[in-house]
């Protein structure tokens, strides 16, 4: 267990300021063990993966965050499917690698979302039509409300999984597992299609940036292009913000739903940025925007 760290270069946005403890886990026990001290304190938690879609304040988190660095990966021949068993701490590119590897395609829109599969499963992440929720067939968690901190297996069924959300995000459960079913099929194609994919995110958004993805999720109504309801970015975009500037803060030129830390940009210039995004969209379409990213 460490004390004060920097939590800044932990996250893609590189801001945050320093956890009072600091635990790398890379087993259930370790989980375990981290959850068991913020108990025995009376610290809150926080399970930080691939530091996608998050932004921590400035004056850091007062309780224990503990870094998720689990990633076993395994595969199970079913026929004409395969099921990986993968780690919550694995990137999402990682494991398409590791389906390609064992002959199962079908992950590679999937692939392209930056961060881990903890927050995958977290925020049931998506890209054009499809759903991690329509691959996942179980999650091992820790809830830790239970008296008895112990690790217990959730079906789909119980896995609540709703667009930007699951139950791991409305009861704050911890993800350490997941069992993913995917088909078997031509490799090369599939390689060749997740390119092609890289390729499009590349074109329409800002990679190779200091960014955290979207910043907000798409609105259900239908007011103009977008999957799932019109996308955040259409509505930024209309509302003439694209390029806008606070401090180091600025919404990208390319799509207007992602945030850039042009350099130095602290928690509050992300923040006010939001805020004036909310307030413009608001008052042109009538509809409120809502965080994707955590604020923490």
């Amino acid at each position: 267990m460490q004390e004060n760290i920097e939590l800044s270069k932990y996250t893609s946005f590189r801001i945050g300021g320093p956890a009072s403890f600091f635990v790398e886990a890379k087993t259930d026990a370790d989980f375990l063990q981290a959850l068991n001290f913020s108990r025995e304190h009376q610290l809150p938690f926080l399970v930080l993966g691939g530091g996608t879609n998050m932004l921590i304040n400035d004056k850091g988190f007062k309780g224990v965050v503990i870094r998720n660095q689990s990633k076993n990966l395994s595969f199970e021949d079913q026929g004409e499917y395969g099921l990986v068993t993968s780690d919550t701490g694995n990137v999402l590119a990682m494991i398409n690698q590791f389906a390609n590897k064992n002959g199962l395609i079908g992950f590679e829109k999937l692939a392209t979302v930056p961060g881990t599969l903890g927050g995958a499963i977290y925020n049931n992440a998506h890209w054009k039509d499809d759903l991690l929720s329509k691959h996942i067939q179980w999650v091992d968690v820790i809830n830790p409300e239970d008296q008895e901190l112990k690790v217990t297996r959730l079906s789909i069924e119980e896995l609540d999984f709703k667009y930007d959300s699951s139950v791991i995000k409305t009861k704050n459960l911890i993800a350490l597992r997941a069992g993913i079913l995917l088909s078997k099929g031509d490799v090369a194609e599939s390689k060749k299609t997740y390119t092609e994919y890289m390729k499009n995110r590349s074109e329409s958004q800002p990679y190779g940036t200091l960014n955290s993805g979207c910043m907000f999720q798409n609105i259900t109504q239908n007011l103009g292009p977008g999957n799932h309801g019109t996308s955040a970015g259409y509505l930024i975009d209309q509302a003439g913000l694209k390029g806008l500037k606070i401090g180091g803060a600025q919404i990208s030129e390319k799509h207007g739903n992602f945030f850039i830390n042009t350099g130095n940009a602290s928690s509050d210039d992300i923040l006010k940025l939001a805020e004036t995004c909310k307030v413009k969209v608001k008052e042109k379409f009538g509809v409120d925007l809502e965080f994707e990213v955590k604020i923490v």
